[in-house]
C-alpha cells in the first residue's frame, strides 16, 4: 500500500507538472506570435520558463551567409562569455553542429566530458545543454539553446517542451523578418515609382522634342523591373494571408533585387540622356544572360516559351553597360515571347558566339517573323504596341556603337542580333 501511494503521488506530481508546462506553452505561444521585437521576445520567453525548467543560460544565434552564426540574444552570461561566443562557424561547438546538421542535440555531464565540441559550454559552467535549429520550411533562421549548471539532465518531457517552444520561435521570427523585408521592399518600390514619375516629367520638359521622346521611352523601361518587383511582392502578400510559406523571404529578396535594378536604371538612364555616357564594364556573357532571363521571367505573366541558352566556349569578357544590355535582352526576349503566342511548340534561343569584330549576341525564335521581313516603323509595333521596347533597344545599342540587325530564317521565325566589343579586341 505504501509503495502504491508513493507511485500515485509521483504520478500526480508528474501530471501536475505537465499541466504547468502546457499552461506555460500556451502563454509563450501567445506572447511570441504577437511579438514585435525578436530579442525582447526570447528574453521574455526565457524569463517565463527558467524557474520551472531550472535553466541558467540561453543562447540564440542568427544564421548568416557563409555558414556563420551570430549571437543575437542570450541570458545568464557575463560580458566576457558573450564576447567569447559572439560568432560560431557551422560545425563549431554544439550550436554550430546543430546549424550544420539541422538536427537538435542534447549533451549531459558536460563538466566531466573531454569532448572538444563542449569546450565553450563547459567553460560557461553548464553541465546539461539542449540546442534546437530554428527552421521555417527549409530555411535555417538560427539556433536556440538552453542550459543548466546543475547536474540534473533534461527529461524527455522537458525536451519536447523546449523543442515545441523553438518551433514557435521560428514561426514568430520568420513573420517578423517577412514583415520587415516587406515594409522595406514596399517603401523602396514606392520611392522608385516617385523617382520614375519625376524623371519622366523632367525629361518631357526638354527643349529638344525628339530627345525628350526617346528619353521618356528610356524612363518607361523602368516599368519592367518594377513590375517584376510588384509581382514578387504580390506573391508574398498572398502567402502572408495564409500560413506564409518558407519561400516568402526568397521572394522578397528577389523583389529587392529588382528594385535595386530599377535604381540602377534610373541613374544610368539619366547619365545616358544627359551626357550620352554609358557605365561600361567588362562582363561575362553568362552574367548578362542570367540577369536578362531573371528580369524577363519575373515580369512575364502566363505560360513562357522554352528558352535555350547557347554560349560558345572561350569567349572573352564583353565591354557593355551590364544594366542597359540586360534591358535590351529582356526586351528582345519579351518581344519574341509575344510573337510566339499562337505557335504550337514555341522556342527561343539566346546565344553568344565569336565573330570577326567581337561577340554576336542574338535572340532567335520560331515564330511568324516580322511582317515584310523588316522592323516596324518607329512608334509602331508588330504586336500592336507602341514600339517603345524596340526604340529603347536601338538607342542603347547606338550608345554601345553597335546596331540591331534582323535576319529571317529559311524556316521562318526571326533572329535579332548585335555585336559587342570583347576584351581581347579592345587591348
Amino acid at each position: 500500500m505504501i509503495e502504491l501511494r508513493i507511485a500515485e503521488g509521483e504520478s500526480t506530481e508528474s501530471e501536475r507538472r505537465e499541466v504547468r508546462l502546457l499552461g506555460l506553452l500556451a502563454d509563450c505561444a501567445g506572447k511570441m506570435l504577437g511579438a514585435s521585437d525578436p530579442t525582447a521576445m526570447i528574453d521574455y520567453l526565457f524569463a517565463m520558463v527558467r524557474d520551472e525548467l531550472l535553466l541558467d543560460v540561453y543562447f540564440h544565434y542568427r544564421a548568416e551567409p557563409d555558414n556563420l552564426l551570430v549571437l543575437e540574444a542570450c541570458g545568464g552570461l557575463t560580458e566576457a562569455q558573450k564576447a567569447a561566443g559572439a560568432r560560431l562557424q557551422f560545425g563549431q561547438a554544439v550550436c554550430g553542429m546543430v546549424a550544420r546538421d539541422r538536427t537538435p542535440r542534447v549533451v549531459a555531464q558536460v563538466q566531466g566530458s573531454e569532448n572538444p565540441m563542449t569546450n565553450f559550454i563547459r567553460d560557461v559552467g553548464l553541465d546539461s545543454y539542449a540546442c534546437t535549429p530554428l527552421l521555417h520550411g527549409e530555411v535555417l533562421l538560427g539556433t536556440l539553446g538552453f542550459g543548466r549548471r546543475s547536474g540534473v539532465p533534461f527529461t524527455e518531457i522537458e525536451l519536447r517542451f523546449l523543442r515545441t517552444i523553438c518551433s514557435y520561435v521560428a514561426v514568430a521570427k520568420n513573420r517578423l523578418l517577412v514583415e520587415a523585408e516587406m515594409l522595406a521592399a514596399m517603401k523602396a518600390r514606392d520611392a522608385l515609382e516617385k523617382a520614375q514619375r519625376a524623371l519622366i516629367g523632367s525629361i518631357s520638359r526638354s527643349a529638344v522634342e525628339e530627345e525628350a521622346a526617346t528619353a521618356a521611352m528610356l524612363a518607361h523601361e523602368m516599368v519592367q523591373p518594377l513590375s517584376a518587383a510588384s509581382n514578387y511582392i504580390a506573391t508574398v502578400e498572398m502567402a502572408l494571408r495564409g500560413t506564409g510559406g518558407p519561400d516568402v523571404l526568397r521572394q522578397l529578396a528577389r523583389a529587392r533585387a529588382q528594385i535595386s535594378r530599377s535604381s540602377e536604371i534610373v541613374a544610368r538612364t539619366r547619365t545616358l540622356v544627359e551626357r550620352g555616357e554609358l557605365h561600361a564594364e567588362f562582363v561575362a556573357a553568362e552574367m548578362l544572360f542570367e540577369e536578362a532571363l531573371e528580369l524577363f521571367q519575373a515580369a512575364w505573366t502566363g505560360p513562357a516559351p522554352m528558352i535555350d541558352v547557347e554560349i560558345e566556349a572561350g569567349l572573352g569578357a564583353l565591354l557593355a553597360d551590364r544594366v542597359q544590355i540586360g534591358q535590351v535582352l529582356a526586351n528582345l526576349l519579351r518581344n519574341a515571347a509575344q510573337a510566339l503566342g499562337d505557335v504550337e511548340q514555341p522556342r527561343i534561343v539566346l546565344s553568344a558566339r565569336a565573330v570577326g569584330d567581337g561577340v554576336e549576341i542574338a535572340v532567335a525564335d520560331n515564330g511568324p517573323g516580322f511582317p515584310g521581313g523588316a522592323f516596324p516603323e518607329r512608334g509602331s509595333s508588330s504586336s500592336g504596341g507602341q514600339g517603345i521596347g524596340l526604340t529603347v533597344t536601338r538607342r542603347i545599342l547606338e550608345a554601345h556603337q553597335t546596331a540591331l540587325d534582323l535576319q529571317t530564317g529559311e524556316q521562318g521565325g526571326s533572329k535579332l542580333r548585335f555585336v559587342l566589343a570583347v576584351r581581347d579586341a579592345c587591348v
